[in-house]
């Protein structure tokens, strides 16, 4: 009776077990396409045996626990990569805009119309009476000095749009922090009776995974489940998680820094700036960009303004242009009636054209155009270079981690139909020892 009754035992144990792998196996399954979602796989453990005059005697098998099958080493890679193409990727989109704002080809754009207001003065040079010729002069200085404001005033415009994303992406790094902090909290306390908190650790991931998106970082899993988040800025160390406490960071739009408060309370202050991933690093990036090739448009401006008013009058009571920089250049008033136009310096102006300035490094106006047209051009090929080798990184590392976390439903129904085949086999156990069981029964009551 013993051994019929420790039997039954065993195959009642044995379909609990297949219930809680097949179980296991259909929430494989069901997250199939979920890429956050980590494989898991029940652990079976012998049970201690017991000792009989025929000796030890096994008593089956039970779950252990359910763990997940990861790869921590390629799920760091993968998320540093995500950061650096998100970076690159923001830089790129951004750069575009710029070269979009400033395009210039030669036959559109600030060169083509200079070359117009070149070639006004020189035919007002050639012909200074000439009420046509007078008329180009103040239509190209017009077109010349609208083109430049509002090129100016797109980089400006498209400054600002940066300005407001990159408070909007700081505002999602904090809330990310935050729910971040709430899943340490809820993993440690769950896994303090000993069993993994696999569900709770999907959900942070999946969180790590769009923090990673945003800003570049490392981060290291403690003793107790939670795991302690820092960035790198510049030679500055900054910790903004630590176990169930978050650091934020603040950005300054007036000053265009990002500065930060670690996990305890205490403030960092903004150091260059210089992250290592995320659309943050790629939108500080641009903006500090955009700023560069705004300046210059406006030592371009400002030099044009100098030196036309200049030959045009050294004393400077009559002027072309007003204004001291591209967001400013206007036409001057007076000089809008043809009939005051000072016909004499027309040559002159003209052959600026031809000069060489020290304040636009040596180059004429032209050149100089010419290597902010060159430097966004190498700037943006360089980033979407950048981001398209790292896009291709991320697929790479992406396919490394399926294989070890992903799901195929190829082997999870194999799995299936293996536990299916020993659940009908406990059953089978049941099914036989019942009967004798039965037998014995009737046998004690017929000799009873």
């Amino acid at each position: 009776m013993a051994g019929l009754s420790t039997t039954l035992e065993i195959a009642k144990s044995t379909l609990l077990n297949e219930q809680v792998l097949i179980q296991t196996t259909s929430h494989n399954i069901s997250n199939a396409e979920n890429k956050a979602y980590a494989r898991q796989k029940a652990n079976l453990v012998t049970n201690p045996a017991y000792r009989t005059q025929a000796g030890w005697l096994g008593l089956g098998a039970r779950v252990d626990q359910v763990f997940q099958v990861r790869d921590q080493y390629v799920e760091q890679q993968l998320m540093t990569g995500i950061a650096q193409q998100s970076d690159y990727s923001t830089r790129s989109g951004f750069l575009e805009s710029i070269g979009t704002y400033l395009k210039d080809d030669g036959a559109t754009g600030i060169s083509n119309d200079l070359g117009k207001f070149w070639d006004a003065w020189d035919a007002l040079g050639q012909n200074s009476g000439g009420i046509v010729e007078r008329q180009g002069v103040i239509s190209a200085a017009e077109t010349l000095a609208d083109k430049l404001q509002v090129s100016q005033a797109s980089l400006t415009a498209l400054r600002q749009n940066i300005q407001s994303q990159t408070g909007y992406t700081v505002t999602k790094i904090n809330d990310l922090l935050n729910k971040i902090a709430s899943y340490n909290k809820s993993i440690s306390s769950f896994e303090a009776s000993g069993k993994p908190a696999n569900d709770l650790r999907d959900l942070r991931y999946q969180a790590l995974t769009d923090l990673s998106e945003l800003i570049g970082f490392s981060y290291t899993e403690e003793a107790n489940g939670s795991i302690s988040i820092s960035l790198q800025d510049g030679s500055t160390s900054v910790s903004l998680l630590s176990d169930q406490n978050a650091g934020k960071l603040l950005y300054d739009q007036g000053t265009g820094l990002v500065s930060y408060q670690d996990p305890a309370g205490n403030s960092i202050a903004p150091a260059s700036n210089d992250l290592s991933g995320g659309k943050l690093a790629g939108l500080l990036a641009s903006s500090q960009k955009t700023t560069d090739f705004s300046n210059r448009l406006d030592i371009l401006a400002a030099e044009l303004i100098v030196q036309v008013n200049t030959i045009y009058d050294p004393t400077l009571v009559q002027k072309v242009f007003d204004g001291t920089a591209a967001s400013d250049i206007a036409v001057n008033a007076a000089f809008k009636d043809p009939a005051s136009i000072n016909a004499e310096p027309a040559l002159d102006i003209a052959d600026l054209q031809n000069t060489q300035l020290t304040n636009l490094g040596n180059s004429r106006f032209i050149d100089y155009l010419g290597d902010i047209q060159q430097q966004i051009g190498l700037d943006q090929q360089d980033a979407s270079s950048r981001a398209d080798f790292q896009g291709a990184l991320v697929e790479h590392l992406e396919t490394q981690q399926q294989s070890v976390s992903g799901v195929s439903i190829d082997e999870e129904m194999i799995e299936l139909l293996k536990h299916q085949q020993v659940y009908q086999a406990a059953a089978k156990i049941v099914n036989t020892t019942q009967r004798l069981l039965d037998a014995v029964i009737g046998m004690v009551g017929t000799f009873g």
